[in-house]
């Protein structure tokens, strides 16, 4: 499985590139096509991913995953032929639809397939995957770029989707739910029986709620990295290799966990985790407050840890969520999680710009870092508390 994850996570970012030359450059498009195109890519996990949870923990896995592989390549294939940047709106959108299955589904099949003391280790090796595709693909999509149109991009791509299609039809017949269920139920009740596990397992509930407002925190200045870059007085070469350190930290940290192996105190991490970022987030936010400048060694090195940080919170939050969950609600349970950090991630960017606009770029790291330091407190809290542990 963690085979088929690496072409279907380097898929999704594989064509990055080329959608945004597609309308940058062909297309000649403003930014209102591309804050469309942001909500194009996050809506489905909103709008489609509860439902899509119940009809993962109605179906076999394998057959979810590889089907979504499957849409998806048809979505890249399709996108090759858009006529205007409309359509090709529509075609994120769909291919975007197919995502917000294959992510959950990917959740549950951990569940079942690793021991439960090695789901830190696997999460771990899963993460330092995407990360490791976030950082490779759109650097391979610009390398192409210099020789392929776009709409080849996404052709090629296409073939991708169908490669990790291919190799998740080898995971045999392991990843059926074991759990009866009654096939009177709507859909509709099955998404309120998932939204019901959080009332049912404290940690669940803990962990979604610590997981949503860091990410609501770090959103606040997320966004707002090209024009800090700039308020120091770096170049373009010097933010594309802040984005790749903060890839390859979350890569290393990543794997680091997925040495680790037995019981781990999910709580502890994300704590420590948010502990990294905050006080970070407020250097980086001071530097330009105050005039100070910064080695481009020194930036570049703390957006690594910054990547480390982050994956200090998302692997032991998956744990939590395969070792908390019910095995025949997890597909709820997981698209629900999905559902609502990326309804924060597309609310706290607009809240981050308004604070820059109104004070400073740096005043928006700070805000977030301050808050990201509060978090890790309730975070270690939660850790002490023997009903979550």
């Amino acid at each position: 499985m963690l085979g088929a994850q690496l072409p279907a996570d380097f898929a999704d970012w594989l064509d990055f590139v080329a959608v945004g030359a597609l309308l940058a450059f062909t297309w000649n498009v403003g930014p209102t096509a591309f804050a469309l195109l942001a909500a194009a890519m996050a809506l489905p996990y909103v709008l489609i991913g509860p439902l899509a949870g119940a009809i993962i923990d109605r179906t076999d896995l394998k057959r979810v995953m590889v089907l979504s592989n499957l849409g998806r390549a048809l979505a890249t294939f399709t996108a090759a032929f858009a006529p205007d940047a409309a359509i090709l709106l529509v075609i994120v959108f769909l291919r975007s639809t197919a995502d917000a299955f294959f992510a959950p589904a990917k959740q549950a099949a951990i569940q079942i397939l690793v021991p439960t003391h090695d789901l830190m280790a696997v999460n771990g090796i899963s993460h330092a995957i995407n990360q490791a595709s976030k950082v490779a693909g759109p650097a391979l999509g610009g390398l192409l770029l210099l020789f392929l149109s776009p709409q080849n991009i996404f052709l090629a791509n296409a073939g991708v989707s169908l490669l990790a299609a291919g190799i998740l039809l080898g995971l045999g017949n392991r990843l059926r739910s074991t759990t009866p269920r009654s096939a009177e139920k709507s859909l509709f009740t099955d998404v309120r029986e998932g939204l019901a596990e959080f009332r049912r397992k404290p940690a669940l509930l803990i962990g979604l709620l610590l997981m949503a407002m860091g990410y609501f925190f770090l959103f606040l200045y997320d966004s707002l990295i090209p024009l800090l870059t700039r308020a120091l007085d770096y170049d373009q070469a010097v933010f594309g290799l802040a984005i790749a350190a903060a890839g390859g930290g979350g890569v290393l940290a990543s794997l680091v966990l997925g040495a680790w192996s037995g019981e781990r105190r999910p709580f502890v991490l994300m704590g420590a985790g948010y502990l990294i970022s905050g006080p970070i987030a407020v250097f980086l936010g001071l530097a330009p407050t105050a005039g100070q400048s910064l080695p481009w060694t020194v930036y570049v090195f703390l957006f690594a840890l910054l990547g480390a940080a982050t994956a200090a919170v998302v692997v032991p939050f998956k744990t939590i969520i395969q070792r908390e969950s019910d095995p025949s609600r997890i597909g709820r349970v997981a698209s629900t999680c999905e559902a609502v950090t990326v309804s924060v991630m597309l609310v706290a960017p607009f809240i981050g710009a308004a604070v820059a606009e109104l004070y400073s770029i740096g005043a928006s790291f700070i805000a977030g870092g301050v808050a990201l330091i509060l978090l890790s407190i309730a975070a270690f809290l939660a850790a002490a508390s023997p009903r979550l542990n």
